[in-house]
C-alpha cells in the first residue's frame, strides 16, 4: 500500500445485493482508476438483518469507512439490509451519499438526496 492509498477515503457500499450488482461491480472498477480519490471497502453480503452476528460485522466494517455510498435501485428503498446499514451509518455519524443510474427511484429514507451517478459527481461527492 502507498501513501497515496492511505489518503484515498474509503467507501463502504450499501446496495440492494440481489437486484443491483452491475451498479455496484461498475462502481468498483471506477475506483481502480489511477487518479480516483477513494477506494471502495468491498465487503458486500447478503443481508441477514435478523442475525446478531451480521449486525455486529456490519457495524464493524462501516464505522471502519469514510462514509457510506448508498447504490439506488428500483427496490432499494425497501431493502431491510439496505436500511439497516443506513441505520448503522447515521448512528456512527457516517456520511451517506446515494447515487442512481439509468432511471429514477425512490430514495432510501433518512440517507440524503440522490445524485446521478457519473464519475464527476462521484468525485465531486466523495471529495
Amino acid at each position: 500500500m502507498t501513501d497515496r492509498d492511505t489518503a484515498k477515503k474509503k467507501i463502504y457500499i450499501s446496495y440492494d445485493f440481489h437486484n443491483d450488482k452491475d451498479l455496484k461491480n461498475e462502481i468498483v472498477g471506477k475506483s481502480q482508476h489511477k487518479d480516483a480519490t477513494f477506494k471502495i471497502a468491498n465487503w458486500s453480503s447478503k443481508e441477514d438483518v435478523k442475525n446478531p452476528q451480521w449486525i455486529k460485522d456490519v457495524k464493524f466494517r462501516i464505522t471502519r469507512c469514510d462514509l457510506m455510498l448508498v447504490l439506488v435501485g428500483e427496490n432499494t428503498y425497501r431493502n431491510p439490509g439496505v436500511i439497516k446499514e443506513v441505520d448503522i451509518a447515521r448512528g456512527a455519524k457516517i456520511k451517506i451519499i446515494q447515487v442512481q443510474s439509468h432511471a429514477s427511484y425512490p430514495a432510501v429514507e433518512h440517507a440524503g438526496p440522490i445524485h446521478d451517478w457519473t464519475w464527476d459527481t462521484l468525485v465531486k461527492e466523495l471529495g
